[in-house]
């Protein structure tokens, strides 16, 4: 399968990049850049996307040059995002635009372009990263929950969309990833209780096997 994998080069991202190749499948991986352009040159070990996923044009023309180039998108593994702790009365306007256009906006219009096509082809694999903080958010959450959980909203719809198509539309939500970045910002955490990103990309290789059509419309949550 050719799965393209957004924020393939950050933390999670590479994680289940790497899960996806030693599982025999090809990956194209995807980066943000302001200019939209597709690197086949294969210094990253795969194709890389470069292009803005919070914008329609680019979205629409990244789509267009991967299946010209490459062919269709039979997965989309949705890792890219963000996150902002704030307090809501304290929660700035480039707050709020950042976490709707990371989460939310760039959730959409990725769904939007990989829907049609897959419905089409009768087969496909959409998985969103969302997040265990949607179902109960805690303090300075709220802002960063909401758009996440717009995910699972999206997650319920397209599941139906596409309903007896061998589409399927699922999402992954972890609690506190362990990565390096999350160490260095919370260092007297309790590591133990944090999920592993390997724990993660096994489930999201789960999630996107070929044989998996009967399961669409999941929210997985993955934590310790």
């Amino acid at each position: 399968m050719r799965i393209l994998i957004t924020g393939a080069g950050g933390a999670l991202g590479s994680v289940v990049a790497k899960s996806c190749i030693d599982a025999g499948h090809e990956v194209v991986g995807a980066a943000f850049a302001a200019k939209t352009r597709l690197d086949t040159s294969d210094d990253a070990g795969y194709p890389v996307a470069y292009f803005d996923a919070s914008d329609a044009d680019s979205v629409r023309e990244i789509f267009g040059a991967i299946t010209m180039e490459l062919g269709d998108v039979d997965a989309l593994v949705h890792c890219a995002g963000g996150f902002r702790w704030s307090t809501i009365t304290d929660l700035s306007d480039d707050d709020i635009d950042f976490l709707m256009s990371a989460n939310l906006r760039s959730s959409l219009l990725m769904l939007r372009a990989t829907l049609g096509p897959m419905k089409e082809r009768g087969f496909g694999r959409v998985v969103f990263v969302s997040s265990k903080s949607t179902l109960a958010p805690g303090l300075g959450e709220g802002a960063y929950a909401a758009t996440k959980a717009g995910i699972n909203a999206l997650v319920a719809s397209a599941a139906a969309e596409v309903a007896g198509s061998n589409v399927t539309v699922n999402a992954v939500l972890p609690s506190i990833i362990d990565t390096p970045a999350n160490r260095e910002v919370m260092p007297d955490a309790d590591f133990s209780s944090w999920v592993p990103r390997e724990s993660i990309a096994a489930v999201i290789l789960a999630l996107i096997a070929p044989g998996l059509g009967d399961l669409s419309g999941a929210l997985v949550p993955v934590s310790r």
